[in-house]
């Protein structure tokens, strides 16, 4: 029976045009969704078929091909009305190429099995055993269903499929340390959406406004946003260090500092109970300890953030507490590599409010690269032990201690010491087996030449400072994920696991700065093409 095209299906096509943000892809989309059965195309769509026909005819990857017609024609509601637009298209097309994708396509739609995606051929890098061998996944919405490494993997019909012979896949990568609210909202969101463009499908943030991150991450996993997933920790910290810092208050605009959920002054009169549920209902996914808490308290806000199911970050020192302090009051991981070992060997540790003179803190910095130290130092031996012990992972940010490092007036003299300390320190604690996350603490740089994702600078110092690539790969993916208490859900290659993956071009585990090679990152099972490089 033949239905002609309605003024309502006119309607709901010209809206959907009207906030389309890539042409093509509405297009094809509205399309799909607006053709009725047998019905012929409205002449108001065929220019705009047109062009996704002059956008297709000269690419030479079949691959491309496929991405910009069959992910796209996948939302249509009916068989009949894909193959409409696959008929016009065709007419259309002189390229032989893009008629035989076209074919391939045609011969297996199905609207039924239109959920399912098969990455077809690829090396996939398993980070659990560390193999790394052709082999191919389906995915059915945002799940990892099958992966199968014999060539028998059957696409249920209609799938939409990607040859990726040649091509790596790894577990999306996770930025473990960033801070994502000293801008705007709206600047937090566009760097979410590089950053997961750039293959990072999930940050770790270290402390900020707890209002915006909380909105973002509701977004980001609903699917209104696109970016990066957020897991944020929220700031526990003694009185001190709210009344002299002007940092904290910085990002609580409207609010103050220290008695928000999201940044917390406590002594040991606080209710940890009452604190720790606050944070929670917000949506952290830890606490982090920051400054000026006693080892007491220390032990006592951690024991309560766990049983109410939460993580425990903290810097690696937290004046007067000492590493060991943090380390044996129960912090699943520690951040900054770069005087970890000197504050715990220092008979007194004293906080940056500690001196009311600035040659006072310079005489304390004297004092602290003064301390020498080697693999064979008892104390350095026991700290990384009970690191092991404890399971606390490092997370050394090697990057920011790169920060200055290049002269700025020819001759100029740099001082490298404290990024020789990291270098060592992460490198030590490598080969005593402490489990190694990957933070940036610096999301991205936006410079006049693009956007700079500081992650992939931090997986080569890494490098550096000798750990292997493939953990290198899991410092940024499983470890992260455990960092963040998702392990069982995100962070490996895995059946029944989210299908947060990146597709690379080139093998990363010849090259590690080969994870910005992108061909391309799906998100819970969604197709990105990246717009943006590193």
């Amino acid at each position: 029976m033949n239905q002609k095209f309605t003024t309502n299906d006119i309607t709901l096509f010209t809206t959907n045009f009207k906030n389309m943000k890539q042409k093509i892809i509405t297009i094809v989309i509205t399309l799909s969704m607006c053709f009725a059965i047998n019905a012929q195309v409205p002449e108001q769509i065929k220019p705009m078929l047109k062009q996704l026909v002059k956008s297709v005819e000269p690419l030479k990857d079949r691959n491309k091909i496929d991405a910009r017609i069959s992910q796209f024609l996948s939302n249509a509601p009916t068989e009949e009305m894909r193959t409409k637009a696959i008929e016009f298209i065709n007419k259309e097309c002189k390229s032989e190429l893009v008629k035989e994708v076209l074919k391939s396509i045609k011969e297996n739609q199905t609207t039924d099995n239109s959920e399912y995606i098969v990455l077809r051929g690829a090396t996939i890098i398993d980070v659990i055993s560390g193999d790394a061998k052709p082999g191919s996944i389906l995915i059915k919405d945002d799940i990892i269903q099958e992966i199968n490494y014999t060539q028998s993997l059957r696409a249920p019909k209609g799938a939409i499929t990607h040859d990726l012979r040649g091509k790596y896949i790894i577990p999306g990568l996770i930025d473990g340390h960033v801070h994502i609210t000293h801008g705007t909202f709206d600047e937090a969101k566009e760097h979410l959406n590089i950053a997961l463009n750039n293959g990072i499908t999930g940050v770790r943030d270290m402390g900020g406004d707890g209002r915006m991150l909380s909105a973002l991450q509701r977004n980001m996993l609903i699917g209104e946003y696109t970016g990066s997933d957020i897991y944020f920790g929220a700031i526990i910290a003694g009185p001190k260090f709210f009344e002299n810092d002007p940092r904290p208050q910085s990002v609580a605009l409207g609010a103050t500092a220290g008695e928000e959920a999201w940044q917390r002054a406590i002594t040991d009169k606080t209710d940890f109970k009452q604190v720790v549920a606050e944070l929670k209902g917000l949506g952290s996914t830890a606490i982090k300890i920051y400054a000026n808490v006693e080892p007491e308290l220390i032990k006592k806000v951690s024991d309560e953030a766990k049983k109410q199911g939460l993580k425990v970050w903290a810097h690696a020192a937290i004046p007067p507490s000492k590493p060991s302090d943090v380390i044996n009051g129960g912090a699943d991981c520690i951040s900054h590599a770069g005087d970890f070992i000197q504050y715990e060997l220092i008979k007194e540790l004293k906080d940056r409010y500690s001196f009311k003179k600035r040659e006072e803190a310079m005489e304390y910095r004297k004092e602290l690269n003064s301390i020498k130290w080697d693999k064979n130092s008892k104390k350095v031996k026991e700290i990384f032990k009970s690191m092991v012990d404890n399971n606390t992972i490092l997370d050394a940010t090697l990057f920011v201690y790169t920060t200055g490092l290049t002269p700025k007036k020819p001759q100029q003299k740099v001082d490298s010491s404290r990024y020789k300390l990291a270098i060592k320190t992460t490198k030590l604690a490598y080969q005593a087996g402490v489990k190694i996350n990957a933070g940036s603490d610096h999301l991205i740089d936006i410079t006049q030449y693009g956007a700079k994702l500081n992650l992939h600078k931090e997986l080569e110092l890494l490098s550096e400072a000798g750990l292997s690539n493939i953990d290198i790969i899991r410092s940024a993916t499983i470890i992260n994920a455990e960092v963040v208490g998702a392990e069982k859900s995100i962070g490996s290659v895995e059946n029944g696991k989210t299908a947060n993956l990146v597709v690379l071009n080139s093998n990363p585990l010849d090259d590690i700065s080969n994870t910005t090679d992108i061909k391309l990152v799906i998100k819970r099972g969604k197709i990105i093409t990246p717009t943006t490089s590193h």
